[in-house]
């Protein structure tokens, strides 16, 4: 069995990531008191589905994120568990790729260039070079890349590929690597609708490929947040729901808030977490709501 094929076979190999009680509290600076971040977070995500993190601006999301791919920053601490299969998650792991909200790339470069540059640096040394031209042409392909694979990506005083081009790259640079779970920090933050449409549907099929995705992203529309399977809203660091994307509306509903016919559900959740936080989590606390996956 080559390379390609043992990199196939071990993607499918199930996962479970599982956080318990997670905590995260931001160390005191000139005398001023510490600050949680996160307040006993607790959740879990399995392969083949993609979670949305979503919640009003310093609600957590970029913070959960960090603690559950292992990059906290060091005047922060963490208490809780985050486990990979049952086992803590250790620092490094391959399993795991985090994709930033900023695209760092040459804008000399072709779209293929850098897919190819990047992969002779991750991918295993004794891989030939006709191994990982299949690799950066599936990927290409997979990503919807193909089209502009000989376009230069741009900078300031050179014109190249478009934003939503940029943010899919850079998706195809993390799976080059074939993770089990892959972390976002907002993929959609400056795209318009079509191109943030095209990068979920993206994160999407990576997901239903035998991944765990979770992204974080900030009022999505309907047809994107239609694209997500599960979903956890934050609000002042406190999980306000979590479980199946499509059982959110009936949540509000139930405490209360129901969501307004042709309303965005994504945009009246913020507005409800915003508003009337302590009614919907005294809700939550009666009525813990968890995914039911079948």
């Amino acid at each position: 069995m080559d390379l390609l094929a043992n990199v196939a076979v071990e993607n499918k190999r199930r996962v479970c990531l599982v956080w318990e009680d997670l905590t995260v509290v931001a160390s005191s600076v000139n005398n001023s008191p510490k600050r949680e971040l996160l307040k006993g977070l607790s959740g879990y995500a399995e392969p083949n589905r993609i979670m949305a993190l979503i919640g009003p601006s310093g609600s957590g999301k970029s913070t959960v994120l960090a603690a559950l791919a292992g990059i906290l920053p060091t005047n922060v601490s963490m208490t809780g568990n985050v486990l990979l299969n049952g086992t803590t998650r250790s620092t490094g792991c391959r399993d795991i790729s985090y994709v930033t909200q900023e695209d760092y790339f040459l804008g000399t470069l072709t779209v293929k260039e850098t897919l190819t540059y990047a992969a002779h640096l991750r991918l295993p040394a004794d891989m030939t070079k006709n191994e990982i031209d299949k690799v950066v042409t599936k990927i290409l392909a997979e990503m919807g890349l193909q089209d502009s694979a000989d376009s230069r990506l741009g900078n300031w005083h050179l014109r190249g590929i478009s934003s939503g081009e940029k943010r899919r790259l850079s998706i195809g640079i993390e799976i080059l690597t074939q993770p089990h779970v892959m972390f976002l920090d907002e993929p959609t933050s400056g795209l318009d609708s079509a191109a943030a449409f095209y990068v979920i549907s993206s994160l999407s099929n990576i997901a239903h490929d035998g991944r765990i995705v979770i992204c974080s992203i900030h009022q999505p529309s309907g047809e994107v947040f239609n694209l997500f399977d599960d979903l956890v809203l934050l609000a002042g660091g406190e999980s306000v729901y979590f479980g199946e994307a499509t059982m959110a509306v009936k949540f509000f509903a139930d405490a209360g808030f129901p969501c307004p016919t042709r309303k965005n559900p994504p945009e009246h959740f913020l507005r409800c977490v915003n508003s009337e936080f302590d009614s919907v989590a005294a809700l939550m606390q009666s009525k813990k709501v968890s995914v039911s996956h079948t």
